[in-house]
C-alpha cells in the first residue's frame, strides 16, 4: 500500500472514530440525559433502550476505529523514527483503552435500572469484586467530587 493510500486510510479511520464516538457519547447521551433530573434521565433510558444500545455500539465502534488509526499511524511513520513512532502509538493505545473503559461504563445506568432481572450473570458479589477498593458510595457521599462531576444529582 502506498504512503498516500495509508494516509487516506488513517484520515478515514480518524474521521469515522470521531463521528461514531461523538454520536454515541454526545448526541445520544444529550437526548437521554436530563441535566439535574436523575428520574427523567432514568425514564428516558428505559423508554429508549434501543437508542441507548445504539449509543453504546457507536462508542465501541469508535474505539475500534481509533485502534485501526493507531495501527495505520504506526505503519506510516515507522520509517521516519521507529522508537518515537512506537512511543506515540503506545500513547494513542492508552487513549484507546481509556476510551474503551468509558464506553463500557456506559452500561452502568442500564445495569442499575434493570438490577438482577435482566442480567443474571452479574451477581451482586461479582459487581463488588469489580469495583475493588473504589466504592461508588464514596463518590456519592463526597461533597467535593459530587459538586464537580455532577454525581450530586444522584445522591
Amino acid at each position: 500500500m502506498s504512503p498516500r493510500a495509508k494516509g487516506r486510510l488513517a484520515g478515514l479511520s480518524e474521521m469515522l472514530e470521531g463521528v461514531t464516538a461523538t454520536y454515541g457519547q454526545v448526541i445520544v447521551l444529550g437526548h437521554l440525559v436530563v441535566a439535574g433530573n436523575a428520574a427523567a434521565s432514568a425514564a428516558n433510558v428505559l423508554a429508549h433502550e434501543r437508542l441507548y444500545w445504539l449509543g453504546l455500539a457507536s462508542c465501541l465502534a469508535g474505539v475500534m476505529f481509533h485502534v485501526a488509526w493507531a495501527a495505520v499511524f504506526y505503519d506510516l511513520f515507522k520509517v521516519v523514527n521507529r522508537s518515537l513512532t512506537r512511543f506515540a502509538t503506545f500513547v494513542i493505545l492508552v487513549g484507546c483503552a481509556i476510551q474503551a473503559v468509558a464506553a463500557v461504563l456506559y452500561l452502568a445506568p442500564w445495569l442499575v435500572l434493570h438490577g438482577q432481572d435482566r442480567s443474571p450473570p452479574l451477581r451482586r458479589s461479582s459487581v463488588r469484586g469489580w469495583r475493588g477498593g473504589f466504592s461508588a458510595g464514596t463518590i456519592t457521599r463526597s461533597t467535593c467530587i459530587s459538586r464537580s462531576s455532577g454525581f450530586g444529582a444522584y445522591s
